[in-house]
C-alpha cells in the first residue's frame, strides 16, 4: 500500500503532523511519500491508494484539483484555522485515523464538482473544474462589473456587481457563504448561484438543479474567472462562460457517520 502525504509547510503545525504520520505509517510497514512543494502533479498520485492533506481547507482544494477526477480517496489533517473539509485535528487521533485508512475501514464521502469553459470568438481558450466554487470578479481597482446570465438557454438577468460566484454544495459553506448566500447540504444535487454586492435589491442568490447549463456573457472590462482560488483565467468583453456540474468527482475519507447539521454546529458555531 502506498500513502502520499500533501503537505502545506506554511502552516504552524504541519511539518509536526507530518513527521508523526510519516514514522507512524512506515512502522506499519506502509510506503509513504511525502510532498512539501507545491508544484506537484496529476501524475505524482498515479499509484498512490491513499493521501493525506496535512494543512487546511485550501491544500484540499488544490489536491482536488490537481487529481482532476482520480478516484483517490482523500484523508484531510488539519493544521489550519477552520478546516470544515478536514476530519483529523488532534495529534492523538492519528493513530486510529491511520489504522482505518491502511483497512479501508472509512465512508467514502464523494463530492460533485463544477466545470466551465471560456470561449473567446468561438474558440474555447480555457477550461477548469471546482471543488468550491468558479467566481468571476474584477482583477482590479473597484470597476463594478456587468454581465448577463442565462440558465438552459432562458435569460436569468444582466447583472451590475462587483461579480458572482457558483457554489458547488461542498462550496455553499466557503466564499459563498460569506457572500450571502445559502447553506446546502454536501449531497444536494444542486448548483447555487450568488451575486457579489449586485446594484440591485433583486439581485438574490438563486439555486438550480445540479442539470442546469449556465451561460454568462462578459460585458465590461477588467474581469477574470477564478476555479477555486488557484488557476485563474482573464477575460475580455464578449467572452462566453459556459457552467455545468463536471463529470469529475472528489472522493474525501470520513471517519464517522456524522449528520450534515451535527458537522455544520461543531465546525461552524462551536470551534469559533
Amino acid at each position: 500500500m502506498k500513502i502520499i502525504l500533501v503537505v502545506n509547510k506554511r502552516k504552524e503545525n504541519a511539518m509536526e503532523f507530518e513527521r508523526y504520520i510519516e514514522d507512524y505509517l512506515v512502522s506499519k510497514g506502509i510506503e509513504v511519500t511525502a510532498l512539501v512543494e507545491e508544484n506537484y502533479i496529476r501524475q505524482d498520485f498515479y499509484d498512490a491508494d491513499a493521501i493525506v492533506s496535512i494543512g487546511g481547507d485550501g491544500t484540499m482544494l488544490r489536491i482536488a484539483g490537481v487529481l482532476h477526477g482520480q478516484d483517490i480517496p482523500v484523508l484531510g489533517v488539519n493544521a489550519g484555522h477552520l478546516g470544515y473539509l478536514t476530519e483529523i485535528s488532534d495529534m492523538e487521533q492519528i493513530p486510529e485515523a491511520m489504522d482505518r485508512l491502511i483497512q479501508n475501514d472509512y465512508i467514502r464521502d464523494v463530492r460533485s464538482m463544477l466545470y466551465a469553459s471560456v470561449r473567446r470568438g468561438g474558440e474555447v481558450i480555457a477550461r477548469g473544474t471546482a471543488l468550491n466554487e468558479i467566481l468571476l470578479t474584477r482583477r482590479k481597482g473597484i470597476t463594478v462589473l456587468r454581465f448577463g446570465v442565462s440558465c438552459d438557454d432562458e435569460k436569468l438577468s444582466d447583472y451590475i456587481a462587483d461579480g458572482i460566484l457558483f457554489a458547488t454544495p461542498t462550496g455553499s459553506t466557503a466564499y459563498n457563504l460569506s457572500a450571502g448566500g445559502p447553506v446546502v447540504a454536501p449531497s444536494s444535487p444542486v448548483i447555487i448561484m450568488t451575486p457579489i454586492c449586485a446594484h440591485s435589491t433583486n439581485s438574490r442568490p438563486v439555486v438550480l438543479a445540479d442539470t442546469s447549463h449556465i451561460v454568462v456573457t462578459v460585458d465590461s472590462d477588467c474581469q477574470m474567472v477564478a476555479f477555486d482560488g488557484e488557476h485563474i483565467v482573464d477575460l475580455k468583453v464578449g467572452d462566453v462562460i459556459t457552467i455545468r456540474k463536471a463529470n469529475e468527482l472528489t472522493t474525501f475519507v470520513k471517519l464517522r457517520e456524522g449528520s450534515f447539521l451535527e458537522n455544520l454546529r461543531h465546525k461552524m458555531y462551536n470551534d469559533r
